[in-house]
């Protein structure tokens, strides 16, 4: 006989010691990363027999109560399917933690690499880093997500699904094919624009034709260095506050969300926060560099800290820890997307004309839209496939056919995140143009300086993760998720 309030305890528990190791890990304070330990812990919670009681129960329960179950079953789904990774899993990291890639004759801790890459104006240089990087991965690193992503696969059918994405689409709710051909309409709509401008953009910083890019030009080009001058790191936390501030939301006195901005040398370049215990014990974590994405990290991460930070201390668990993770990547990318409003630029940096700087924007969000739906596609192939031989060659092919540059085959693996991830931001994204239209349309262009635009949120945050994003889209009146404030948005700017 389960326990099901011990269960939701220990769930709780689980979550608060994971976020924990992953924190001290990705923020550079520990070198090895024990997730083993933790799942040993809480090995009850990761069996097959919980599953499936689980599963009965929810086909029997109604209401609030089959919600939460579902949310459930989803954990200890992708709980029990980490627990058969786990040791691969902290092998990996400790990997990517320790490793140092030697460049001539400088030593580049491994996960410091992308930011070396994405400051560096020399291409040669540029292009020696990014190799050196990508031996590493190929020789020490790749075998071991090898291992790892196939017996997420076998286990997978061992559960009694077909494969990895079935059994993801039935415990997420998801139609990934569905999202694909959604995302497959928004990629033939935006061809012309994106391969017109994005060309332009490469010929005139990097001299550089787009079908002769590589993956390194376009961190490089991302990275945009001509616009630091707008947007100072020692600025970057002082204008979240007073961006907040203005939404009648303190961040200083929001004692339980710790923003660390520390640079160490083995933090991860990304950025990332730290739901440890919600909504007591947030953190929010960055990797400081300067420039723009230096802000949208920043904010982005903010966007979470304060959906979890704000929600109701008397949520349900489930509430709180589980859920559809589309939800805090919406709240996410609403904060991170106030950088391409004109009027939040005019008040917030010293930025006079910000139409060269909008534009840079919003194409550098269609490359990542379009990025996001070619990874959904090779992702569906990936975990569908009998084999993962030659996805490698199906990754790089997928990608340069959406992105129209050079991919390479390198990180067919160590850009996949588990239990299709991708999703969740594509869904994000698509919400996002439709909450921030229902905020413009209640508080006005400028909402982001409106108090009753901070309690509209404030409000929206206290529930969680109890509704998915389509029912939230419901309540503001949409039928559902719609790309179609997305496209516009993208068009308007652009054409």
């Amino acid at each position: 006989m389960v326990d099901w309030n011990k269960v939701r305890l220990d769930v709780e528990n689980f979550a608060t010691e994971k976020e924990r190791e992953w924190f001290l890990n990705w923020a550079g304070l520990k070198e090895e990363m024990n997730l083993s330990a933790i799942y040993k812990k809480y090995r009850h919670l990761f069996t097959k027999p919980l599953i499936l009681e689980a599963k009965e129960k929810r086909k029997r329960a109604k209401g609030e109560e089959e919600r939460k179950l579902r949310y459930l079953q989803e954990f200890f789904v992708s709980g029990y399917l980490d627990t058969v990774v786990k040791e691969l899993t902290d092998k990996a990291e400790t990997m990517q933690a320790k490793e140092k890639i030697k460049v001539d004759t400088e030593e580049i801790p491994f996960r410091f690499a992308a930011i070396k890459i994405s400051n560096e104006a020399e291409r040669t240089k540029r292009g020696k880093i990014f190799q050196a990087r990508n031996k590493a991965i190929d020789e020490i690193i790749n075998p071991v997500l090898k291992e790892r992503m196939q017996k997420l696969h076998d286990t997978s059918t061992e559960l009694g699904y077909k494969n990895y994405m079935a059994l993801f689409e039935s415990v997420k709710n998801i139609d990934f094919r569905s999202l694909e051909k959604i995302l497959h309409g928004f990629v033939d709509k935006t061809e012309s624009l994106y391969t017109t401008l994005l060309d332009k953009a490469l010929k005139k910083k990097i001299s550089v034709r787009l079908e002769e890019a590589e993956r390194h030009d376009l961190a490089y080009l991302f990275r945009a260095k001509e616009f630091d001058n707008y947007f100072k790191k020692e600025k970057a936390v002082e204008t979240l506050k007073n961006t907040l501030a203005n939404m009648g939301i303190r961040l200083d006195k929001q004692k339980n969300i710790a923003i660390d901005t520390e640079e160490r040398p083995n933090k991860s370049p990304r950025a990332f926060c730290s739901g440890i215990k919600v909504p007591d014990e947030i953190k929010l974590v960055i990797m400081p560099h300067g420039g723009h994405d230096d802000y949208a990290a920043l904010f982005h991460e903010a966007g979470h800290a304060e959906h979890f930070g704000c929600a109701d201390t008397n949520l349900d668990m489930e509430y709180k820890r589980l859920g559809d993770n589309s939800v805090t990547e919406t709240y996410a990318f609403l904060l991170e997307y106030l950088l391409t409003n004109e009027n939040w630029l005019k008040q917030h940096t010293p930025m006079k004309n910000a139409k060269t700087y909008l534009d840079f924007l919003y194409l550098y969000k269609l490359f990542f839209l379009r990025r996001y739906g070619a990874k959904l596609s090779y992702e569906i192939k990936l975990h569908t496939s009998e084999t993962l031989e030659g996805m490698d060659k199906i990754y790089e092919a997928t990608l340069d056919k959406v992105l129209k540059f050079k991919n390479g085959k390198t990180l067919y693996l160590l850009d996949v995140d588990d239990g299709f991830y991708c999703a969740q931001y594509l869904r994000a994204w698509i919400f996002e143009a439709q909450l921030r239209a229902t905020l413009q349309k209640k508080f006005g262009e400028e909402w982001f300086n409106s108090s009753e635009a901070g309690k509209f949120l404030t409000k929206l945050w206290a529930e969680g993760q109890k509704h998915d994003v389509t029912e939230l889209a419901k309540t503001l009146g949409y039928s559902g998720l719609d790309i179609d404030p997305l496209l516009t948005s993208i068009q308007k700017q652009l054409s």
